[in-house]
């Protein structure tokens, strides 16, 4: 249950954001002129469907419109849909990629780059429009709409550019519309496309959760965990963050993180490994392992290298046991349980001491945890699944909640 890294994650996105912009809607659509409004309500009805299939990644299905590949490089596919209105959906497949975020970002500011040159206008002016999240089945997708201005005075032409990204077994989709409205049929065409890449893996997890992460009530991005099950008995432990965060009204902070590790069927830490990519730049990367009876990190963040034993070489808790702890603690007498853990967002270089415990009088949440400058409260079921919590930093509150599980958290 990665909880403690991933509330880190947020709270040190958010030391460079401006709360000013976490209002329910960034821009809204009543402060727009008819023309506007008139052209996000536009709407169209697509039954056509064509067949696809990309063999190199094993995927295969139908999707919503006439599709059509237009390039093709190593590692990246781009295709045009055509839906029916004046510009089509394009859409991106990438076997190597930054992650859900940064991607998404990068592929976002190439289509703005794209509508200024064909336009034959400088950008002028760009604005959040919406940022969300979700799942389509089992899989977590990000959401980018962002408003853009070409030349100035008289001149000046309006835009937008709707972008969803989604993270599927092998590789990362993106797709992009450049149209004002027809909103909820790109977003069917771009379900459709991903669902194409949705196939079971042939070593399937027997736990699997995604949550939705957000900021006060606005979406910021989602976790996705992966538990598998080894011939030896052990877990391996997949986890993966993607956040995108305003800093202003023209600006997003984007944050991706990416761990494995692997822990023993009574949920202590065998070793990890994890990276964080920060607006496009590699900002640290770590692995935990035992040397010489002791646990050593080896890895960087900002460019500086690091190379440490910890202080402690006792038993660490892996995210597989704290599902276990959980509980545990819940079926038992005990009020409170105190472990270490390995979180390398918040010091990457120590354990952490982090004491879980039950919570009274609060029909939100039954259980807490409480690692030093973070407490998280939250909701947990008897068999140690997370629902959801909330985390206080002042008057912002960061929330966590399932949006899809899969299984149970234990062997």
């Amino acid at each position: 249950m990665k909880l403690s890294p991933v509330f880190t994650s947020i709270a040190l996105a958010l030391t460079c954001s401006s709360t000013s912009v976490l209002a329910k809607d960034f821009i809204p659509i009543e402060t727009f002129p008819e023309w506007f409004k008139t052209a996000m309500s536009r709407s169209i009805d697509v039954t056509k469907e064509s067949d696809f299939s990309l063999a190199s990644v094993a995927a295969k299905g139908k999707v919503k419109g006439e599709i059509s590949l237009v390039d093709e490089s190593e590692g990246t596919w781009y295709y045009h849909i055509d839906i029916g209105t004046p510009t089509p959906v394009e859409c991106y497949v990438f076997n190597e990629y930054d992650g859900p975020a940064n991607s998404l970002h990068a592929i976002v500011d190439l289509s703005l780059n794209g509508a200024a040159e064909l336009n034959g206008k400088t950008r002028s002016a760009q604005f959040n429009y919406a940022i969300d999240t979700g799942v389509i089945g089992n899989t977590p997708y990000l959401q980018l709409d962002t408003l853009y201005h070409l030349g100035e005075g008289e001149e000046k032409v309006a835009g937008m550019i709707k972008a969803y990204s989604a993270q599927t077994n092998e590789t990362l989709e993106i797709c992009v519309h450049n149209e004002l409205g027809y909103r909820d049929i790109f977003f069917d065409v771009f379900s459709s496309f991903v669902n194409t890449f949705n196939s079971e893996p042939a070593d399937a997890p027997f736990f699997e959760s995604v949550y939705e992460m957000r900021i006060n009530d606005i979406p910021m991005g989602f976790a996705v965990e992966k538990y598998t099950k080894d011939a030896d008995g052990d877990v391996m432990i997949e986890s993966e963050t993607a956040l995108l965060v305003p800093v202003d009204a023209n600006t997003v902070s984007r944050t991706d993180s990416a761990d494995i590790s692997w822990s023993r069927p009574d949920g202590s830490l065998i070793n990890g490994s994890t990276y964080t990519i920060d607006n496009g730049v590699l900002s640290s990367e770590f692995e935990i392992s035992v040397a010489d009876d002791k646990w050593h990190v080896e890895g960087q963040i900002q460019g500086k290298a690091v190379s440490a034993d910890l202080a402690y070489d006792g038993w660490l808790l892996s995210d597989f046991g704290s599902y276990l702890e959980t509980a545990d603690l819940i079926k038992s007498d005990a009020e409170s349980a105190q472990f270490k853990m390995w979180t390398p967002d918040a010091d990457p270089v120590s354990a952490i001491s982090i004491t879980l415990s039950k919570v009274t009088g609060n029909e939100d949440a039954n259980m807490k945890i409480d690692m030093g400058p973070m407490v998280l409260d939250f909701y947990a079921e008897d068999n140690g699944i997370f629902k959801h919590g909330v985390m206080a930093q002042g008057p912002i509150n960061i929330f966590m909640k399932s949006i899809y599980t899969q299984g149970v958290p234990s062997l």
